[in-house]
């Protein structure tokens, strides 16, 4: 009966026949008594019709070849998982996707206002509040000597802001007011208030963010100034805003170091957890009681809201 290979493999008969023929044929064979002598093959007494060649077993005599095996068998595992790593990494490169968001918020880029020396910054606002200062008073001391109004309608229009000059497009003056100071108890109260508390403020924020919080507070004191007086109490006041700039600088330091001690009036030691709400419900009371004074009050208390809606901004962004 003539069978092929394959036949003689699918049959457990078969597979008998073809392990003591294939042992017979080498251990007859003269090529190699080493080989020969180390090499036999035995198939297990479970062996199904089904069995692969994964099945055998190969049991080797004790005798100098089996260390070889056995260091084999210790180091190919090694050598394909190295195998397996440089393939990785020579065909799999760590590349973000489009889509995807990281949960740290990424880092600021460097502004050319922060690598500025803060002393410079803080040494020139102060500068220019004291020269727009100066410049009213020359306005003032020309105007009762000479009767000469010009210096006096040059500031008016450019370092007040009032309903006429916001409907006359000087828009501008949002800004130079942040400057603007005109009676000297008034300017010698905030420049002290200034000297001692923007140098913290501007250590926690920088340059760029002082100078927003200062701009800050004194658009949104004006601004509240403008519309307060107009639609509420019907007069048009002008209103500088260098006071509410300053306000804002000294709210955010009061809620950034809430124990911080105040002098008011440079005697009266007041915390500045107590001072802040107090200081901002005095003109509160002064702005709807309508009390007949030259501070703008309305002014004060929009420079104080944004300077505390500004610290919580920068709380919220945990920055």
């Amino acid at each position: 009966m003539h069978c092929t290979l394959p036949d003689l493999l699918m049959s457990r008969g078969g597979l008998h026949v073809f392990h003591r023929t294939f042992s017979k044929s080498i251990i007859q064979s003269k090529c190699n008594n080493r080989l020969a002598h180390n090499t036999l093959y035995q198939l297990t007494p479970r062996l199904k019709p089904f069995s692969t060649f994964a099945s055998l077993r190969i049991h080797t005599p004790a005798t100098t070849v089996a260390p070889t095996i056995n260091s084999l068998s210790t180091t190919l595992p090694g050598i394909l998982q190295f195998a397996r790593t440089q393939l990785r990494n020579a065909t799999h490169r760590d590349v973000p996707r489009s889509g995807y968001r990281s949960s740290r918020p990424p880092p600021r880029r460097p502004n050319w206002l922060d690598s500025i020396n803060g002393n410079v910054i803080f040494v020139t606002i102060i500068a220019i509040n004291a020269g727009v200062f100066l410049l009213w008073q020359g306005a003032k001391s020309t105007y009762q000597t000479t009767r000469d109004p010009t210096l006096w309608i040059f500031l008016r229009n450019n370092f007040l802001v009032n309903w006429e000059n916001i409907t006359s497009g000087r828009v501008w003056t949002l800004i130079t007011s942040c400057f603007s100071h005109q009676d000297v108890e008034h300017a010698l109260f905030n420049g002290l208030s200034f000297y001692f508390m923007a140098p913290g403020v501007m250590q926690v924020l920088g340059n760029a963010r002082f100078l927003g919080l200062y701009f800050l507070g004194g658009i949104a004191s004006s601004v509240t100034s403008l519309v307060w007086n107009r639609f509420y109490k019907h007069d048009n006041i002008s209103s500088h805003g260098a006071s509410g700039a300053i306000l804002a600088t000294i709210a955010f330091y009061a809620c950034a170091f809430p124990r911080t001690t105040f002098l008011i009036f440079f005697v009266i030691p007041c915390p500045a957890w107590a001072f802040l709400p107090g200081i901002l419900a005095f003109d509160v009371y002064r702005s709807v009681t309508d009390a007949r004074t030259r501070t703008d009050a309305a002014g004060h208390v929009g420079g104080m809201l944004s300077g505390i809606g500004f610290f919580l901004w920068k709380v919220a962004l945990r920055r």
